[in-house]
């Protein structure tokens, strides 16, 4: 049984909100987009890409011989690619869309592991026993000075280019993706969020609240606020999830 919530907010600063999620709890399918901040048309941008990875998914999903399982891992890569052709193509169209773009984090949930995918600085993170995980990782200027050591972790998370991405769905013809398989534990705790949430709240207050003895929609909700509490220049969106106890076992 998987216990999931996802929340949206436009924060206090901007006037529209870019980001998209799509959230299956049958399915365990977790999608979430961000339309790049300073960019036209955001909010098509990233609801493009959620649309093309939902389309790619369940056509795949319906496409299989009975008792069959897609290969989800390249059905979720192969998804990604397309939504990156479709807003290049959409940009193209008018002046008010040729900047637009989007990052992208995606999660699929089986009762023993995760197949995972970003582009961009949208994040994943694990908490596990209490300690918080970044599984994804950031696409962005600041992260490549961190990876070559110009810069320490603790210096990133002020700089004044932190949001400087270096990929996104829509900035160029050809994506290049993050993915990953990760093993599932009984207790565990997913967060995807977008960096609305990272740029205001550190992740020691992400990981206590991700932990909290509360049901997920109070979870989501509580990051939400915090956020906003902290400023909230920027849109924000979560989505948290975990395997619950079937009725059964409590």
């Amino acid at each position: 049984m998987l216990e999931c919530a996802a929340s949206t907010d436009t924060g206090l600063v901007r006037c529209r909100n870019e980001d998209a999620f799509w959230v299956d709890a049958g399915r365990g399918w977790l999608l979430l987009a961000d339309g790049m901040g300073g960019h036209s048309s955001g909010d098509l941008a990233s609801a493009l890409a959620i649309s093309y990875v939902l389309d790619r998914l369940l056509k795949a999903e319906e496409g299989v011989a009975e008792g069959a399982a897609p290969d989800y891992a390249a059905e979720l890569a192969a998804s990604v690619v397309a939504a990156n052709s479709a807003i290049r193509r959409a940009g193209m169209q008018s002046e008010a869309t040729h900047s637009m773009g989007a990052t992208f984090i995606g999660a699929l949930l089986e009762p023993d592991r995760m197949i995972y995918l970003n582009v961009g600085d949208s994040r994943l993170y694990l908490l596990r026993d209490g300690a918080l995980a970044q599984l994804s990782r950031d696409h962005t200027l600041v992260q490549e000075f961190v990876d070559t050591g110009r810069l320490t972790a603790e210096m990133a998370q002020n700089h004044p280019y932190r949001g400087l991405l270096t990929r996104g769905l829509g900035v160029h013809d050809e994506v290049e993706l993050d993915s990953g398989i990760c093993a599932l534990k009984p207790g565990d705790r997913l967060l995807l969020c977008t960096d609305g949430l990272t740029d205001m709240v550190n992740e020691p207050e992400i990981a206590d609240m991700l932990g909290a003895p509360a049901q997920a929609d109070e979870v989501a909700a509580r990051l939400i606020e915090a956020a906003n509490a902290a400023g909230g220049r920027d849109n924000v969106s979560v989505i948290v999830a975990w395997f619950a106890p079937s009725p059964a076992r409590q």
